[in-house]
């Protein structure tokens, strides 16, 4: 058997043919496998992002709790502070003078520890940061009185403890 000019027409066409349908099998397959393998893609990053939300829930909420909690006690150690600086101002032997910075220093304490108490830690924080920067000689100044008292106070509960011993 020989081969005719149609025959081999006839192949060339059969396989053609053949090869478009492949071509077609091949890209439906292909389109197929891509959807398939986009939408578990997007199902497994929804259920990342969704569980960085509840890490990032959680983690705000324990900071909140946190932030509280240093509030608290902040507002406690200030509270027990001013009541060590009204105790010195009544036994103050070295005059009227140290009375007075004791029991203002005692008052601006109390006054700080309530405002604490009653405000949120980040407005407390930002309304220190515009107060330094609307007055920073003010500030540095407040700051070194503090330090000042602060000072004293552990001088003078530093004498006290050893006197204990």
């Amino acid at each position: 058997m020989t081969a005719t000019p149609e025959s081999f027409k006839k192949n060339v066409d059969d396989t053609a043919q053949a090869a478009r349908r492949t071509a077609e099998t091949v890209g439906e397959m292909a389109k197929d496998t891509a959807s398939s393998i986009g939408a578990e893609v997007s199902s497994r990053v929804s259920h990342v992002a969704a569980d960085l939300r509840e890490g990032a829930a959680d983690l705000r909420d324990s900071a909140a709790e946190r932030l509280e909690s240093t509030r608290d006690a902040l507002t406690e150690s200030g509270e027990r502070f001013a009541d060590t600086l009204r105790r010195a101002a009544e036994d103050a032997q070295s005059g009227v003078m140290q009375s007075r910075v004791y029991t203002a220093a005692a008052h601006g304490i109390t006054t700080a520890a309530d405002a604490i108490r009653d405000r949120n830690i980040m407005d407390i924080a930002a309304d220190v940061r515009a107060l330094a920067h609307r007055h920073p000689g003010a500030f540095a100044a407040g700051a070194a009185v503090a330090g000042f008292a602060l000072a004293r106070f552990l001088k003078s509960s530093s004498t006290s403890g050893g006197s204990r011993s």
